[in-house]
């Protein structure tokens, strides 16, 4: 049950006036323009505000406007994305920049049905672009603002659930009164990213008044957790190929290197085999050494005329929000000038130009690890 209605104007004024005495210096914070709006949102979905700072301030020095972006290369996206994660993001982003050139002169609509039809925007982006650009008074949701309206209706729901969520924008959009809805949805955003974090900060919330959680000692267990769900992890083997022609001294040292070796890196000039993922789906179009499942190794070696020069090295790790991946690298030599199945392109990059191309986070770690690319 919400509190009473004559209570929301003093919540509205409390929250606002906390907001504006203690709310991060932001690079995005003061933009009133919809496309950088856009830009930050996109990039803040399943990623810490401090990752995302530099590469919003890099992403837009590129791209400053809609036009721009538009007139880019997937390719040259991806680059720029690299490192943030969740890929999908930046090509959505680029095929709804592309459409807005081409339909509306790069301008960003203000009608939400119009927003909503937008490669990759959903019901929590729109209502934050609008509400902060336009002050359309669209409420904004995320598990910070679940957790403080939980918490102040002490509202055991279950936080992932459809009734606890619109309960939650209906309790936010009645908290507008006549302020900007773009302020008031980023100050219930940093309230619980600032003060009701998981472990609460109560003595120092503008709405402790109001908290029922809080005047019943129930903060501690509200909202309702779900038991975290075990990761699965993926092993697989990632190759390190060279063309057939690579004289003994490259073998070597390739073969070295993906043990693990403390040996000297390979020439920048020494080719290796790059394979572009498909461009939808998981990290879809960016660029990588071919790999493959342990159990297939075998079927996909001889398929494609691949001869290994060692046994596989050290894995390499890399962490993704629903699951991991454990690569060992392998030394190889690709035997015949064959398509690998399964990616879309492949080049015979230089050994100093890997860095050039947009890559999963597991492959710079590889790379990286064998002196490769940066």
């Amino acid at each position: 049950m919400s509190p009473d209605p004559e209570r929301f104007p003093e919540i509205a004024h409390r929250l606002l006036a906390w907001f504006f005495r203690h709310r991060r210096d932001l690079a995005w914070r003061e933009e009133s323009d919809p496309y950088r709006v856009w830009v930050s949102e996109v990039m803040l979905q399943q990623t810490r505000v401090e990752t995302v700072g530099p590469f919003y301030r890099r992403f837009l020095e590129r791209f400053p406007d809609i036009s721009t972006l538009a007139a880019a290369s997937e390719e040259e996206v991806l680059k720029l994305w690299e490192g943030l994660g969740y890929y999908g993001r930046a090509r959505s982003l680029h095929r709804a920049a592309r459409a807005l050139s081409a339909e509306r002169g790069g301008r960003f609509p203000e009608d939400p049905a119009a927003v909503r039809a937008l490669p990759g925007i959903g019901p929590y982006t729109a209502a934050a672009v609008l509400s902060i650009a336009f002050a359309r008074p669209l409420g904004v949701v995320d598990g910070n603002v679940v957790r403080v309206v939980a918490r102040l209706l002490a509202d055991g729901g279950d936080p992932a659930s459809a009734g606890l969520r619109a309960r939650v924008l209906d309790f936010v959009e009645r908290s507008f009164n006549s302020y900007h809805p773009g302020w008031i949805n980023q100050a219930w955003m940093e309230l619980g990213a600032l003060v009701c974090r998981p472990v609460p900060d109560c003595p120092a919330c503008p709405l402790a008044f109001t908290c029922r959680a809080f005047q019943q000692g129930r903060t501690g267990e509200l909202p309702a957790r779900r038991p975290p769900a075990p990761r699965p992890v993926r092993k697989g083997l990632l190759y390190l190929l060279l063309p057939p022609t690579a004289d003994a001294g490259l073998r070597a040292t390739l073969t070295a290197l993906a043990a693990g070796a403390a040996v000297d890196s390979l020439p920048d000039t020494a080719p290796l085999l790059l394979v572009r993922r498909p461009s939808r789906g998981l990290l879809g179009g960016l660029w990588e050494f071919p790999n493959v499942g342990e159990e297939g190794a075998g079927e996909f070696c001889s398929t494609h005329h691949l001869q290994t020069l060692g046994s596989p090295g050290p894995e390499v790790r890399h962490a993704y929000s629903h699951f991991e991946v454990r690569l060992r690298p392998v030394p190889g030599v690709l035997e015949r000038d064959v398509r690998l199945a399964g990616w879309t392109e492949q080049r015979w990059v230089a050994a100093g130009e890997l860095g050039r191309y947009p890559r999963p986070r597991v492959h710079i770690k590889a790379m990286r690890r064998l002196g490769l690319g940066g």
